[in-house]
């Protein structure tokens, strides 16, 4: 069986698992103390990615939601950061590997993926890939024991990251998979904190819409950013496939805010995707 070793344990996160879920405990207790207890069918989140010092505590306000969910496993949607081509790579066989341990993954639902030509596996764009990683130890913590379908998404196409996330949605509903969506994202790169939280600001505005149309002319015009931009268009569109109907965000900051000068920051928004009970 094929484990995908951890590519940035001990650099994202720490690598020894008393640290790890010690450090990921505290987030989660924080944001749960803060946060308003979600009103709605929840179907997914949307999480950033980067070292957690810096975005842990806004991922944990997504995270924390998981709490009273009865989900069976996960359906993980990330961009790659090395390569663009025009589709998704799943992995249908196997397990990722993080310092809590292995989580499988769900290979009928990563074959029924194949079937699309969307759909292909490659290692050298998985392997190195932090944006799908990083959301895992989280998982684990919340969740552990369930399974996992990892797609890391190769274009900001909004018509072919539509049809990826139709066909996710299909899988899961031909399958009869009660799984949640978690959709891997940062905003805005290394503007002054001020013209961050501007950036930002116009990004959710447009993310809170549940439009992928206005959340695509957004980036395009360059009034905000999202690294995550392809992943968020597929994400969105397979939730609305599912029956979601609206997006709330739970969380913003950026590093200025977290552990990190305020000279150049980088944004995160930690959000939850709901429909009616």
């Amino acid at each position: 069986m094929y484990i995908r070793k951890p590519a940035v344990a001990g650099s994202f996160y720490p690598a020894d698992p008393e640290k790890l879920k010690k450090m990921i405990c505290g987030y989660i207790s924080q944001a749960e103390k803060d946060k308003e207890k979600v009103k709605g069918r929840l179907y997914g989140i949307i999480s950033p990615h980067a070292g957690y010092i810096y975005s842990g505590p806004v991922a944990a306000y997504g995270f924390s939601c998981l709490k009273y969910t009865d989900f069976d496993g996960f359906v993980v949607i990330a961009p790659s950061h090395r390569a663009r081509f025009n589709g998704a790579s799943v992995l249908s066989d196997g397990a990722y590997s993080t310092p809590l341990g292995e989580m499988e993954v769900d290979g009928e639902v990563g074959c029924e993926l194949k079937k699309s030509p969307l759909f292909t596996y490659s290692k050298d764009i998985d392997e190195p890939e932090h944006s799908l990683e990083v959301q895992i130890p989280f998982i684990q913590f919340m969740k552990p024991g369930l399974k996992l379908v990892p797609v890391i998404i190769g274009s900001t196409d909004i018509s072919i990251c539509g049809k990826i996330g139709e066909v996710i949605a299909e899988a899961l509903k031909t399958l009869n998979r009660n799984y949640a969506i978690i959709v891997s994202t940062d905003l805005s790169h290394y503007y002054p904190y001020k013209k961050a939280v501007q950036m930002d600001g116009d990004f959710i505005s447009a993310l809170k819409s549940f439009d992928e149309n206005r959340i695509a002319e957004t980036v395009k015009s360059g009034k905000g950013e999202a690294c995550g931009e392809g992943a968020l268009l597929a994400g969105i569109a397979a939730a609305k496939k599912l029956g979601a109907s609206k997006i709330e965000i739970a969380k913003y900051a950026n590093s200025g805010d977290t552990a990190g000068s305020k000279d150049e920051v980088v944004g995160y928004v930690s959000a939850v995707i709901l429909g009616e009970e």
